[in-house]
């Protein structure tokens, strides 16, 4: 027989609470949501509609989905990130919250060069987020946003953003290994959020990160800095004069990156804190 939403909602609720999961609530309500094809408004304004059989049971396979640990924007294909909407698939970074700052750090300086002609470079795009995000929030500035990854499941589901977005014309995606395959044009701002965990860290990270996110979008060698080592040297060759890198950093590798950002001829380093008060940005002047 048919029960109501809100009864739905509470055996999902339940699970996920039984399962050490403390968002049970918001979870709960965004996998109906995803399960029954209806907006949260409208799981909301209407908890005693009646829920079918088989809507009740695709519901419930997504609990145990998500209680097996899978990541919430797996099981869904979505994730917000900057207020928009992203599509991400499996074998994807999931975009975090802490790299909307690296995004609102780049907006603030394109916003500052109102010429329309700036070319940005997007290194390891992944979903496409940082790289679409500053091309939808200050087109009027940008000419061209580069989107590089070199795994091709983060290019496809990038593309796939890129279209949801219309932001055809405003960006290109590029296949390269790092710099490898980039064209040989200067960029005015160069933005990345590498892989930086130490491997010797995956241990301990949580399962929906260590047992389902790719691995090469979190890992780096050399104590989780090769990826940021790179790019800031690669950088160099592909930076106009007064060009700017922006880097996003791990727990306590600011310091590092910024002392190294400054042995390779970057001036005006500088680091910029997330919420809870970590240098998660760091950011340098290429005046060479």
């Amino acid at each position: 027989m048919d029960v109501s939403i809100n009864q739905v909602l509470r055996l999902g609720q339940q699970k996920l609470k039984r399962n050490g999961n403390d968002n049970c609530v918001t979870e709960a309500n965004i996998l109906f949501g995803y399960s029954a094809n209806k907006t949260l408004e409208n799981i909301f304004t209407h908890p005693e509609d009646r829920v079918s059989r088989r809507t009740r049971g695709k519901f419930m396979q997504l609990v145990e989905r998500r209680v097996g640990g899978e990541p919430i924007s797996y099981i869904c294909e979505r994730s917000c990130f900057y207020s928009n909407e992203y599509i991400i698939k499996k074998g994807v970074f999931i975009p975090r919250p802490e790299t909307e700052v690296l995004v609102g750090v780049v907006i603030s300086e394109v916003k500052k060069n109102r010429s329309g002609k700036l070319i940005c470079l997007d290194m390891c795009t992944g979903s496409g987020c940082v790289g679409l995000t500053i091309a939808k929030e200050v087109a009027v500035n940008i000419k061209k946003v580069f989107l590089v990854d070199n795994s091709l499941k983060a290019l496809q589901c990038c593309r796939d953003n890129q279209k949801a977005m219309g932001l055809e014309k405003k960006t290109r995606l590029l296949r390269s290994n790092l710099f490898q395959s980039i064209p040989r044009i200067k960029f005015d701002y160069i933005c990345a959020n590498p892989p930086y965990i130490d491997r010797g860290e995956g241990e301990s990270l949580d399962v929906s990160i260590r047992q389902y996110e790719p691995k090469g979008a979190l890992f780096s060698g050399l104590g989780g800095l090769s990826h940021i080592k790179k790019i800031s040297s690669d950088s160099t060759n592909f930076l106009k004069k007064n060009g700017k890198i922006f880097l996003e950093v791990g727990y306590a590798q600011a310091e590092e990156t910024k002392s190294l950002l400054e042995v390779l001829g970057y001036k005006n380093v500088e680091s910029f804190r997330d919420l809870n008060k970590i240098d998660r940005v760091v950011v340098g002047t290429w005046k060479k």
